[in-house]
């Protein structure tokens, strides 16, 4: 069943009209950027002006125009199903800047009788010589995308040519100091100065990774010393290997060459082709040296011994990727076991436990260690109490008159939002009334202007507060409530045939029912009791959980 979008009189002056979605995007280039406010208002305009009611609002912030994976999808899935009559945005290069995506798309929204619509670019796409204007906007919307992306290109070429990373940002174990002018009108050069005590972690860490010491070593030690990224979050160790491997503190720039052969990444894609490419070119760089060449070329050769044959993605276990941990909120993994069987026999348990990633990489959270049957159990039990609560509903509804449903059936999230959405808009509406009849009377000298401009800051002040709620609103609208009721085959189908479905197959449809399944740790209670770890599975209909907060030291392994 498709969840309808809930309907607004925003950009109506009317309740009737043709449904409309209304469609915002930011793009990442800062040239590019066009406000989201200046965007809502004009489509608002377009709307009132050709009667038109806008259902939805669809916004994709600081997201490039050339792929298609953002929210727009979720309008043309909309129009399709029959929501909407179409999508309306600023320009039509907020539609995508992608030849390939945006033929696709677009054919996908006329192919159902759906439109795209410009509220700044007035061209009637009913018509050849309409449909001809909106073509010639994407393709100069194609140009734009083009030219900014060679101007970046040139970018990345000087600053290599003066021995600096292509993208100017904090490097790990070094000062980063801007270009600027002085008082003087003096240009003052970018550059890297080795961080006094940073720098000799960084050495340090070369030198005992050089003699064998593990990465996931090295991580644990910065997370339990406290040293954190150029983020300020703690190192993990996919992180700190991509670090190490730069060579950047040993007088390295790993750069991947623009004429580099490889294919071109998938335009739909969030992968870089750089990043898709094995191959790299290492370039001198202009950062102070803090890794001696020796040491940089035994860490190499120890990396060359440490390598193994890659491991397979595919997941081994159904709640893989599920588990939560509940003391920080971030992932928690799989691990092994092991015990002593007859004779001191070592027996090894794979896939016996889920613990907290953090824990494992970067020793900055208590974490959880929970065996992975006691989560699987508590997934099923789960999984039966929701199934037999939505039948009894449904059992009873079916029992039940319409007037008694009526009469009985609380108020949803949706009519909540609907009323308190109203009440703003209505206030908005007021406001704007107001300033109108204050600028009427100072025009007309009745009352002084230091009176009006009170009024009017105190008028514009609520008037801004009152459009960010409204904008709130309009985002929790847009992730629309799920139906319990249309996952009922999920969750029979899980519980029914949880040991013959794929590993794979269970775990896209736990997906479709679960947000995750936070596991907690086992704790003590204030009575003296103990309770042992249990994982809480936590229904898509339901909140997200609080983290209990990041606990280490003695608290920590007390409850553990």
């Amino acid at each position: 069943m498709t969840p309808q979008i809930p309907e607004t009189t925003q950009g109506s002056p009317t309740i009737v009209g043709e449904p409309w979605i209304g469609y915002i995007r930011v793009s990442t280039y800062y040239e590019d950027k066009i406000s989201p406010d200046i965007q809502r208002a004009a489509i608002e305009a377009w709307a009132k002006r050709t009667g038109r009611r806008i259902v939805r609002w669809i916004e994709d912030l600081d997201i490039s125009g050339r792929t298609f994976k953002r929210k727009i999808m979720l309008g043309i899935k909309a129009v399709e199903d029959g929501d909407a009559r179409g999508i309306a945005v600023w320009r039509y290069s907020r539609f995508g800047r992608s030849r390939h995506g945006n033929g696709l798309n677009l054919a996908r929204l006329e192919g159902v009788g759906g439109r795209l619509e410009s509220a700044t670019e007035a061209a009637d796409t009913r018509t050849a010589f309409g449909r001809l204007q909106m073509g010639m906007a994407f393709k100069f919307a194609e140009f734009e995308s083009d030219r900014i992306g060679e101007q970046w290109a040139e970018t990345r070429e000087n600053r290599l040519a003066r021995g600096l990373p292509t993208t100017g940002r904090k490097r790990w174990g070094y000062v980063w100091h801007r270009r600027y002018l002085d008082e003087d009108n003096v240009l003052h050069p970018e550059w890297y100065e080795p961080d006094e005590e940073l720098g000799l972690v960084v050495t340090d860490l070369y030198e005992r990774l050089a003699d064998g010491e593990p990465m996931l070593s090295a991580c644990l030690w910065l997370g339990r010393n406290g040293y954190l990224g150029t983020r300020g979050k703690p190192w993990k160790q996919t992180g700190l290997t991509r670090y190490f491997d730069s060579g950047f503190p040993a007088g390295w720039i790993r750069h991947h060459p623009d004429d580099c052969p490889c294919p071109p990444a998938d335009p739909d894609g969030t992968a870089s082709r750089a990043g898709l490419c094995p191959t790299k070119v290492w370039l001198p760089g202009a950062q102070e040296i803090i890794v001696k060449e020796d040491v940089w070329d035994a860490y190499q050769k120890a990396r060359d011994r440490a390598k193994k044959k890659p491991r397979s993605q595919v997941a081994a276990y159904p709640l893989s990727g599920h588990m939560r941990c509940a003391r920080c909120g971030g992932d928690a993994s799989i691990g092994g076991g092991a015990t002593h069987g007859a004779g001191g026999v070592l027996i090894r348990k794979n896939g016996y436990v889920f613990r907290c990633s953090e824990r494992k990489e970067s020793g900055t959270c208590g974490g959880v260690y929970i065996l992975r049957t006691v989560a699987e159990e508590a997934v099923l039990k789960s999984l039966a109490e929701w199934a037999e609560e939505i039948e009894a509903e449904a059992a009873r509804l079916a029992e039940e008159t319409p007037d008694d449903r009526a009469s009985t059936a609380p108020a949803t999230a949706e009519d909540r939002t609907a009323r308190a959405r109203k009440v703003l808009a209505d206030r908005l509406a007021e406001i704007s009334r107001e300033l109108d009849t204050q600028t009427s009377l100072v025009s007309r000298g009745i009352i002084p202007e230091d009176s009006y401009v009170r009024e009017r800051d105190r008028l514009t002040g609520e008037q801004l507060s009152t459009t960010q709620q409204i904008a709130e609103l309009d985002a929790q609208a847009e992730q629309a409530p799920t139906d319990r009721a249309a996952l009922l085959p999920v969750m029979r189908g899980l519980l029914e045939r949880w040991d013959l479905t794929p590993v794979r197959t269970r775990r896209d449809m736990l997906r479709e029912v679960l947000h995750g399944i936070w596991a907690y740790p086992r704790l003590i209670l204030p009575d003296g009791t103990e309770q042992a770890p249990y994982a809480v599975p936590v229904p898509v209909w339901e909140e997200k959980p609080t983290p209990l907060g990041r606990q280490w030291g003695k608290a920590a392994a007390q409850s553990e």
